[in-house]
């Protein structure tokens, strides 16, 4: 059994926040009926290609967040899509979109349109929340770190702001969306009560625990802003430090940090009292002088052997991993982080495991995400139409 089996989801959402908080119910179970325009979600765009092959059927992204789910592609600009959207809603449980405000009232996707069909959770994801000024603003990634995030404290003093890179704050909006979506469902299940959920990215954003809702609450606390440093990291040593095969991260700036780092690289000179002046090891001069000697230190050794080393001195270092280093890792696939997926076109390829282990009700793949359309013919005759009605949308556009 899985945890969420029996629960049916109406996924009306693309790109990567809502397909990611429909990916981690479909991947607890629920049943996921994800609809798509007629060109397919966004995310059928964007790479990585498997074999550097671009096809709407190959992008890993859209892979990765769609596993378990089926395709429906109904024209939803079209008055026969959209009645054929409206005979899906008795089935769901849940209806998850991600329309901006304006075209999800225009579609009758909010919780009162929806509540005259099934009185169910609606949970829309919009980038700044349904209502307010800023409702029907677009928004970006960077847009998003910039707005909502800690992008004015990150780089150094003097020179632009940095961005951390990747779509965090998307992914991040997607984990939390599934978060509130698990709470509507037991509201629901448990109490009856069918409501809109509301999640704006950007809030999201606000409320992150990665130095965005700390800095604010600081500033709350304090009057101050966060200020970007003069440099690079402070300290006698710390930061990125190359090996010979990549990278390390250090943290050795003072007190027992940096004990523990001068003791691994053995150096007398490392071990001269004053290297316990503070006034000495947070000053530029220390810093050059403990690179001088680290860096052939680190040079000479690869950084699993780094690794091997800090860790006998419970030094705080760990290594810089590629996406090469984690997929070879023995002990990340003895953990099942890696697992093997059938697909239909594209055959057998390796996909990201489970996140957490529930050990009576696991998550698990079952199916790998669909092909355009695939399943478009077989829900909506559950739904109640008939082959030739199907027949007819197809004729017609609004279905494939």
């Amino acid at each position: 059994m899985d945890a969420l089996e029996g629960l049916t989801v109406l996924d009306l959402t693309t790109h990567i926040a809502g397909p990611y908080t429909t990916k981690l119910m479909a991947d607890l179970g629920a049943r996921v009926i994800k609809v798509e325009p007629p060109g397919g979600d966004i995310s059928r765009t964007l790479g990585p290609w498997l074999a550097d092959e671009p096809g709407t059927e190959r992008s890993g992204t859209y892979q990765f967040l769609n596993t378990n789910k089926e395709s429906v592609v109904l024209d939803l600009d079209t008055a026969d899509g959209e009645a054929a959207l409206k005979r899906l809603i008795p089935m769901a449980d849940m209806v998850v979109e991600s329309f901006a405000p304006n075209d999800s009232e225009r579609l009758g996707l909010t919780y009162d349109a929806v509540k005259a069909t099934k009185d169910i959770p609606v949970v829309s994801i919009t980038n700044f929340g349904r209502t307010g000024p800023y409702r029907d603003y677009r928004v970006s990634e960077t847009t998003l770190y910039a707005m909502g995030g800690e992008m004015f404290s990150h780089g150094n003093a003097g020179r632009p702001p940095l961005k951390i890179g990747g779509t965090a704050a998307m992914l991040q909006g997607g984990a939390m969306g599934a978060i509130a979506a698990l709470g509507a469902v037991h509201a629901y299940e448990l109490h009856g009560i069918g409501q809109q959920v509301d999640i704006s990215l950007f809030d999201v954003q606000i409320c992150s625990i990665d130095r965005r809702s700390s800095a604010i609450l600081a500033y709350r606390w304090t009057g101050r802003n966060n200020v970007r440093p003069e440099g690079g990291a402070s300290g006698a040593a710390g930061g990125v430090y190359p090996c010979a095969d990549g990278y390390v991260e250090v943290t050795a700036a003072s007190g027992n940090y940096w004990k523990r780092f001068a003791a691994m690289i053995g150096d007398p000179a490392l071990q001269d009292p004053k290297w316990n002046n503070p006034a000495f090891t947070m000053s530029g001069e220390a810093k050059e002088e403990a690179d001088g000697i680290a860096y052939p230190w680190m040079l000479s050794r690869t950084k699993l052997e780094v690794w091997e080393e800090a860790r006998k001195y419970s030094a705080l270092i760990a290594p810089l991993f590629t996406g090469e280093d984690i997929y070879n890792d023995p002990v990340l696939r003895e953990r099942g982080l890696w697992t093997e997926v059938e697909h239909a076109l594209l055959g057998s390829f390796p996909m990201l495991g489970r996140p957490y282990i529930l050990d009576k009700t696991p998550w698990r793949i079952r199916s790998a995400a669909p092909m355009l359309g695939e399943h478009t013919a077989a829900v909506l005759a559950e739904a109640g139409l008939s082959a030739s009605d199907v027949d007819a949308l197809s004729r017609e556009g609004a279905a494939r």
